[in-house]
């Protein structure tokens, strides 16, 4: 028995341990196929725990099988994984494996020794069916088809996988295998993530160094068999993928608990602490380039008798439907935010005059103006629109928010000033 495995074996079992309690606490579809794929790595393991102890038999023969065929399992998981395109993810993974039996077969085959090249190469085309397949079947990556030229990768792998039947020992075309589909895993975490961080480029070259493992250390085998290099040194990308993973997860908790302490829960829009900062900046750049900005705030008028006449919910679908109306109407380099409750706050940096504030101002009033449908109701609303303008009003960002917070509660309706 190869004793060298039982380190990998508890590392391993130790994070299928982590990446289950990650996946308890967080439910991401993503981390479900993670889970599924390192559990493979430790039948992976264990599988080779067995076949080197039995040294020979049909029973080393079918763990040689399995060791393979999960290795080959394990990197289709994780394309799907980062693939984005997952919906019931236990279907899809079960559809994803169910594709890969011809890919699996080969390897069983390879396994067991057959020499038929007929077999492999019937496989080797019903690999290539079923990946096109897989990618064509109807599916949509947002509202776009899956590019073709995906598909053209997928058939030039394969190609290349005939040729190796064809033409060399059926190890290489194993080594070929598994070398681009854990390339492709690479190709499918990076693009699959939101924004390229630290964890994530560090993920995607681990991944990238998993599939060299396989043509290098075949290399190494022909061209300096007299190199011995420890099964932890192959094994090695294995646990920085794993560890850029957890990186990756922990970074992405820290974004998402920033974006909530910078934004308002039902708008979605930046709340007063982020107002304030992005405040500071304009005003910042504004002094240093000598150029004017604008501070506007609304208030929507009779918002409290439509929460009393159709409740907080009705209430909360109106502030939706005036944050949106309100984000198509302002620039992109201006800032709208929920200030609380019914009222808004809008910077609007580099203006080209003070003249041009009555406009912005007349445009965001109108856009709030708007009717909208709460249930089976129409409900009419009104903004109050005040502003205030960096020199001309103030030169410090409270002054100029209390100008304007001044301007607008002067023009509001009677009504609405009792």
């Amino acid at each position: 028995m190869n004793y060298s495995l039982i380190p990998d074996f508890l590392a391993m079992g130790g994070l299928v341990w982590v990446f289950a309690s990650l996946l308890r606490r967080t439910r991401q579809t993503r981390l479900r196929y993670w889970v599924v794929g390192w559990v493979m790595i430790l039948v992976h393991i264990v599988a080779q725990l067995v076949s080197s102890g039995l040294g020979g038999g049909w029973i080393a023969e079918a763990a040689s099988a399995v060791s393979l065929s999960m290795l080959l399992l394990t990197s289709v998981t994780f394309i799907w994984a980062g693939n984005n395109m997952q919906h019931a993810w236990w279907r899809d993974l079960l559809l994803t494996l169910l594709v890969t039996v011809a890919d699996a077969a080969f390897f069983v085959c390879a396994a067991y020794g057959l020499d038929s090249t007929r077999i492999y190469l019937l496989l080797t085309l019903l690999g290539m069916l079923s990946a096109i397949w897989l990618f064509r079947g109807g599916r949509r990556e947002g509202e776009r088809v899956l590019p073709r030229w995906r598909l053209f990768c997928i058939f030039v792998a394969y190609a290349a996988q005939a040729l190796l039947v064809l033409h060399a020992p059926i190890e290489m075309a194993l080594i070929w295998m598994l070398f681009w589909h854990y390339l492709a895993v690479a190709y499918f975490f990076y693009r699959g993530a939101p924004r390229a961080t630290v964890g994530v480029i560090f993920t995607t070259l681990s991944f990238a160094a998993w599939a060299a493992v396989f043509p290098v250390a075949e290399t190494l085998a022909i061209l300096l068999p007299q190199v011995h290099l420890d099964n932890e040194v192959w094994n090695l990308p294995k646990f920085l993928v794993a560890t850029g993973m957890i990186f990756t997860l922990l970074e992405e908790q820290m974004g998402q608990a920033e974006h909530a302490a910078l934004h308002d829960p039902l708008t979605g829009l930046p709340n007063r602490r982020m107002f304030v900062r992005r405040f500071d900046e304009a005003l910042l750049r504004a002094r240093e380039n000598a150029c004017q900005i604008a501070v506007f705030v609304l208030d929507l008028n009779g918002f409290k008798r439509v929460n009393d006449m159709f409740g907080h919910a009705a209430g909360d679908t109106l502030l939706k439907a005036v944050a949106n109306r309100l984000q198509k109407t302002i620039r992109t380099t201006d800032t709208l935010a929920r200030m609380g409750g019914d009222e808004f706050a809008v910077i609007v940096p580099d203006l080209s005059s003070t003249a041009t504030t009555d406009i912005i101002a007349s445009n965001l009033a109108r856009a709030c103006s708007e009717a909208v449908d709460l249930d089976d109701h129409r409900v009419d609303v009104e903004a109050s629109v005040g502003v205030a303008s960096y020199p001309h009003d103030g030169t410090n960002a409270l002054h100029l928010y209390a100008v304007a917070d001044h301007a607008m509660y002067a023009n509001k309706p009677v009504a609405g000033k009792a």
